[in-house]
């Protein structure tokens, strides 16, 4: 299948890359070597599952309002756009992101009027009515306080920061029959994303499932070697780092890149499963290996 994945090589011209989706959509980002901490993150195949996710259930996005924050691209946006929907809002902090979603936009030829793209922090920006589809890609790796990062990146110390501003924006963000897709990075403890908390906690009533994106997660302490290793004059920052998660959550931490699916509420109480199936959800060219440059992602590994 890995032939299925030729287009995330893209057409590149200077620091741009162009990508044309098997689906008929062309999006333009960033190559990730480029030394600017406000470059635009190129695609992977992270990105290309819940792409291909959302071709394979064109329901999801057809004749619905769509909700990207920490758009980047507006990949994700973009290709609801293309499947149908009534309209998308691009959110993100990166002023530099507005100029490629005009350009992106231009490029398919969608009508100016059904994309809007919005420069602003998610913690404070206001939405009119909720939405039915929320897509989102967030800053997700863990990052020590000593480590400045790219702000595309940078998760803060557990790598939730923006993701549990997210989850808290859930109710005024998504409608009750709404679904949210969220691409993580996540901390796991026996067995169990640290997402899962705020998750339950804001998702009320709702089903969420967690299908990991790799085989085999990362041993934190191969993570913390990393870091040591891309940020050597930050050694004792990064161990004091170390110490206090170990001392937060307890040792066996292990890390995973994973999508996160919120269901629609339902009367139940709502639920929290952690799926190995990615291979059958999106296809095993998806499943993360050792090789992939994305597999142990350590922030600014790119500079």
């Amino acid at each position: 299948m890995a032939a299925d994945l030729d287009w995330l090589k893209g057409e590149v011209t200077g620091d741009v890359i162009t990508y044309t989706h098997p689906g008929g959509l062309t999006v333009r980002a960033e190559r990730g070597e480029k030394k600017d901490r406000l470059r635009i993150l190129p695609l992977t195949r992270l990105q290309a599952a819940l792409l291909d996710h959302l071709t394979a259930v064109p329901a999801l996005a057809a004749g619905k309002r769509v909700f990207e924050p920490f758009a980047g691209s507006g990949a994700f946006g973009f290709m609801a756009l293309r499947l149908g929907a009534r309209h998308v809002d691009l959110l993100d902090i990166n002023p530099r992101a507005a100029q490629f979603h005009r350009a992106t936009t231009a490029a398919n030829g969608f009508p100016p009027d059904r994309v809007t793209s919005h420069t602003a922090d998610i913690r404070t920006h206001r939405t009119g009515e909720p939405y039915d589809l929320v897509l989102a890609n967030p800053p997700f790796l863990p990052t020590p306080d000593c480590i400045a990062g790219t702000l595309n990146s940078n998760g803060g110390p557990e790598g939730n920061t923006l993701v549990e501003v997210l989850l808290e924006r859930l109710p005024e963000l998504l409608r009750p029959e709404g679904h949210m897709f969220v691409i993580l990075y996540q901390l796991i403890r026996e067995g169990m994303p640290l997402v899962a908390r705020a998750a339950r906690r804001h998702a009320t009533g709702r089903p969420m499932e967690f299908t990991l994106l790799q085989e085999t997660p990362v041993p934190f302490e191969v993570y913390v070697d990393a870091y040591e290793r891309r940020h050597p004059a930050d050694r004792t920052g990064i161990r004091q780092w170390h110490t206090d998660l170990v001392r937060r959550h307890g040792t066996g931490l292990s890390l995973a890149h994973l999508v996160m699916h919120v269901g629609a509420r339902t009367a139940a109480p709502g639920s929290c499963v952690v799926r190995n199936d990615a291979a059958g959800r999106f296809g095993s060219a998806y499943l993360l290996a050792e090789d992939d440059p994305d597999y142990l992602p350590v922030d600014g590994r790119r500079h």
